[in-house]
C-alpha cells in the first residue's frame, strides 16, 4: 500500500472530526466571533455618516487578511433578514499600519445590503474576502487625472491617500462630479490632503447648478487630458460617455476604469429565445441573447447567490454543462462543453445545461 500524500493524508475521513475545519470555525467563532480557520471575519469599530445616504464602515480583520493595493475592492457579507447576503464594495481608505479598512457606502433605497450595513454596531463581526481587482496605479510617474462621480470617489481617494506619503508625489488632477458641495462624498478627506499636499489640483463639478460634465467643460478643466494617464469610476451613463469620447481621441490605452454598478445590457425585441436545463434534462427557465442569465434566472423566480453583478467578484460563478454563451465584458464565446462561466456577465448563443 502506497502511504499517503500529506494533503491526502489531512482530507482522510479516519481523521474527523479533527480535519473538519467548519467544526473548528464554528468551535473557535464560541470564543472569539472573528477567529476561523479560513474565513476572514473582520469586527466593526464605527460607523460614520458621512454625506446624505451615505456611511463609512470602519473594520478591524482578523489575520488571515493579505492587505490590498489602494483602487482594489472586496466582498463584504453580512446577514440581512436572515440570510447571508455579499455585496462588492471599494476600499476607501490608503492601508493603515493598524490594520482598519474603510468602506464608504452609498445607501440605496433597494439596496439590502447598503442599508444592513448602516444599521451595523460597535463590536458586531461581518466576513469579507480577498481584496481584489486592478483599479489600481501604485507608482504613476506621468501626469494623472481622475475622474469621478458620486460614490466612484471612493477608490480614488485611497488612492490620493497613498500617493500622499511618495517621497516625490505625481502630478494629480481629480474632477469629481456631483449633485452639489453637501453631496460631496469624502471631501474632508480631500480637503486634508490638499492641506499636505498642496501641489493636488482638485475640480468639482457640481450638477444641480452647473450642469453635467460635459466633453467642452472637461478640455476646459483638463487642458493637458491627452498627456495623462485617466482613471474612471462612477455611474455607468457617466463613464460611457467618458469611454466613447477617449475612443473618438484615440486615447483609449491611456484610460482605466472601475464600473462601480451593475453592467447595463440591451435586449432586442427580437433576440433569438433559449432554454436553459438543469444537470437532470429539467428545463429551468427561457432567457434571450442579449440577456445575462443571472437576470434571466432572477426573472423566472431563481435565486442565484451573486455579488458585484458585474464580473468582477465571480460569486455567481456556475459550471456550465453544455452549450455556448458569450462573456460581455470579453464579447468572446465559450466552448460548449463543460466549463464555467459567471451568470452576470454571460449571455446565451444557445440552449444551455447549468449546474444550478
Amino acid at each position: 500500500m502506497l502511504p499517503l500524500a500529506p494533503a491526502m493524508f489531512w482530507q482522510s475521513p479516519w481523521l474527523k472530526p479533527l480535519n473538519d475545519t467548519t467544526a473548528w470555525n464554528t468551535l473557535l467563532q464560541g470564543i472569539n466571533a472573528t477567529w476561523s480557520l479560513t474565513e476572514v471575519r473582520a469586527r466593526v469599530l464605527r460607523t460614520v455618516q458621512e454625506c446624505r445616504e451615505v456611511v463609512s464602515v470602519y473594520l478591524k480583520p482578523n489575520r488571515l487578511f493579505k492587505g490590498f493595493t489602494p483602487g482594489q475592492h472586496l466582498m463584504l457579507t453580512l446577514p440581512c433578514k436572515g440570510v447571508l447576503q455579499s455585496r462588492s464594495f471599494s476600499l476607501s481608505q490608503a492601508p493603515e499600519s493598524g490594520g482598519v479598512l474603510r468602506l464608504t457606502i452609498k445607501l440605496k433605497a433597494d439596496g439590502m445590503v447598503s442599508r444592513a450595513v448602516a444599521k451595523l454596531k460597535r463590536g458586531a463581526v461581518v466576513i469579507l474576502s480577498q481584496a481584489g481587482g486592478e483599479f489600481t496605479h501604485a507608482n504613476p510617474e506621468a501626469g494623472v487625472l481622475l475622474l469621478s462621480a458620486g460614490s466612484g470617489i471612493t477608490p480614488m481617494v485611497a488612492m490620493l491617500q497613498a500617493w500622499a506619503k511618495h517621497e516625490s508625489r505625481p502630478d494629480v488632477l481629480m474632477i469629481h462630479s456631483c449633485r452639489n458641495e453637501s453631496d460631496w462624498i469624502l471631501r474632508q478627506d480631500l480637503q486634508t490632503l490638499v492641506h499636505q499636499w498642496p501641489q493636488l489640483k482638485i475640480r468639482p463639478v457640481f450638477t444641480a447648478a452647473e450642469g453635467r460634465l460635459d466633453p467642452e467643460r472637461l478640455q476646459a478643466l483638463a487642458p493637458d487630458f491627452a498627456l495623462r494617464d485617466t482613471l474612471l469610476c462612477g455611474p455607468e451613463d457617466f463613464m460611457e460617455w467618458i469611454a466613447a469620447f477617449y475612443r473618438e481621441q484615440g486615447l483609449s490605452r491611456q484610460l482605466k476604469q472601475e464600473h462601480f454598478q451593475a453592467r447595463r445590457t440591451e435586449i432586442r425585441p427580437d433576440a433569438t429565445r433559449y432554454q436553459v436545463f438543469s444537470a437532470d434534462g429539467r428545463a429551468v427557465f427561457d432567457t434571450r441573447n442579449g440577456q445575462s442569465l443571472l437576470e434571466a434566472a432572477e426573472a423566472s423566480g431563481l435565486n442565484p447567490v451573486y455579488g458585484c453583478r458585474r464580473g468582477i467578484c465571480k460569486t455567481c460563478t456556475c459550471r456550465k454543462l453544455g452549450g455556448t454563451v458569450r462573456n460581455q465584458l470579453t464579447e468572446t464565446l465559450s466552448g460548449s462543453g463543460e466549463e464555467w462561466i459567471q451568470l452576470c456577465v454571460s449571455t446565451p448563443v444557445s440552449d444551455l445545461h447549468l449546474e444550478l
